[in-house]
């Protein structure tokens, strides 16, 4: 072989080795990719794959290269229920995606009768048989109601009827015992008063003293006792428990010898733990405590003081809690986090929120309902919020025009969503 040859015959080897690294590098970067086909409806939605944004043509199209493996795929658009879901990308793949969002659900108002969309006060938590009860007309009268999802989800009233006889008055507060068929009223900061009633005719019952001297009350799931502090004249200070008459009453810890003044006190579902939080002048010593129901035991599960309010998850095994924040550029001063029932693995939400205004979703307690101030809108927001990854995930609710959310509670399969605005009565409808 001449050099001539020789010459060509490496050429040709560089250049068929050239080749086959190209074509490897080129195999290792469409096998190293995974693609996703996304279709979206409305076309002016947002689209992220872990937070890196995804942008769609006009008819809400795109095709886009993503790192293989586990990722979180969100959609959002305003005024619509957002899309959010965990998907595996394998390498050299492509998923295809259709996603039509949902628009955000429509306020349903009880206009049946005036009087009962009237001044409303209070609202209980559903019963087994998904009816709620709330306080209307001015404070005046209890009322009983049922609502039902039709065909399409929209929501209509089976019933919505007045149960009280006698006029109510007075009433800063009401505890209603698991079973529906008793209350307890909070009349000032110490006195309650009892009634005792049988589903919807209590006409000839009458309000009787409960006691006095009395801060926060809590009635157990199970109706098996009732929590109360206790703190008379003379410097008691004592944790009780007692039936729902208060003809028996059981001193189960002195709250004195703790340093716990006038505590929040709040019942796990399951009803074997009541959350114990002194509201001291020094907020620096309000820690969270447990009071075991069978034990008579007190345990510490949060220690780091400027604790306000605390409430279980449904399964008992978790605890959202709010601790004090002066952040001057915050409209709410309490931020929101999460722990496990024995103080194990707290995280802060980094949410700002009541826990009066926060629920659990009874069938994911991996999400809460939220209503609170929205620095946005200079008015407060209801939206759905996701605590794995601590942001909103699903429907957004503006509430500018009805002011701030009271009170809310859920259905028990988390269809309809009972709130409290300006003292109006209002539903949700969450069915998907």
């Amino acid at each position: 072989m001449n050099t001539k040859q020789l010459r060509k015959t490496k050429f040709k080897i560089i250049l068929i080795a050239t080749i086959l690294i190209a074509a490897i590098a080129l195999l290792v970067s469409l096998l190293g990719r995974s693609y996703l086909r996304i279709t979206v409806a409305p076309d002016n939605a947002v689209v992220t794959v872990n937070n890196k944004v995804v942008k769609l043509d006009s008819s809400g199209y795109a095709k886009a290269k993503v790192t293989p493996g586990t990722a979180i795929i969100k959609v959002a658009a305003d005024g619509y229920i957002a899309y959010s879901e965990q998907v595996s990308f394998a390498r050299g793949r492509s998923l295809v995606y259709q996603i039509s969002l949902k628009k955000n659900p429509t306020e349903f108002q009880i206009t049946d009768d005036e009087s009962a969309s009237d001044n409303v006060q209070f609202i209980s938590d559903a019963d087994e048989d998904n009816s709620i009860f709330y306080l209307a007309n001015n404070g005046s009268t209890l009322y009983k109601a049922k609502f039902e999802l039709d065909t399409g989800n929209n929501i209509t009233t089976k019933y919505n009827i007045p149960i009280s006889g006698p006029q109510l008055s007075g009433i800063k507060d009401m505890i209603w015992s698991p079973k529906r068929d008793a209350a307890i009223f909070r009349k000032d900061n110490s006195l309650y008063t009892f009634l005792d009633f049988k589903k919807y005719n209590f006409v000839s019952q009458e309000e009787v003293k409960y006691g006095e001297n009395i801060g926060d009350l809590a009635w157990s799931p199970d109706d098996s006792k009732i929590a109360y502090y206790y703190a008379p004249a003379g410097g008691e200070k004592s944790l009780i428990f007692a039936n729902k008459t208060n003809s028996e009453m059981n001193r189960v810890a002195n709250l004195a010898e703790m340093g716990i003044e006038n505590p929040y006190l709040s019942w796990s579902p399951d009803s074997e733990w009541l959350i114990v939080i002194p509201r001291n002048t020094d907020v620096a010593t309000n820690k969270i405590y447990l009071f075991n129901a069978y034990t008579r035991s007190f345990s510490t599960v949060n220690d780091s003081g400027g604790n306000i309010a605390a409430k279980f998850s449904p399964d008992s095994k978790k605890i959202v809690y709010s601790t004090i924040s002066n952040d001057a550029g915050s409209t709410v001063k309490q931020i929101v986090s999460i722990m496990d029932q024995n103080g194990d693995n707290k995280k802060s939400l980094e949410l700002r929120a009541y826990i009066s205004k926060i629920n659990f979703l009874n069938t994911d307690s991996n999400k809460l309902v939220v209503a609170t101030y929205n620095s946005k809108t200079k008015a407060e927001s209801l939206f759905l919020y996701n605590i794995a990854d601590k942001s909103q995930d699903g429907f957004e609710i503006d509430l500018t025009a009805k002011n701030f959310v009271k009170e809310m509670s859920l259905d028990t399969n988390d269809e309809m969503l009972y709130y409290i605005a300006n003292s109006k009565f209002y539903i949700l409808s969450l069915a998907k």
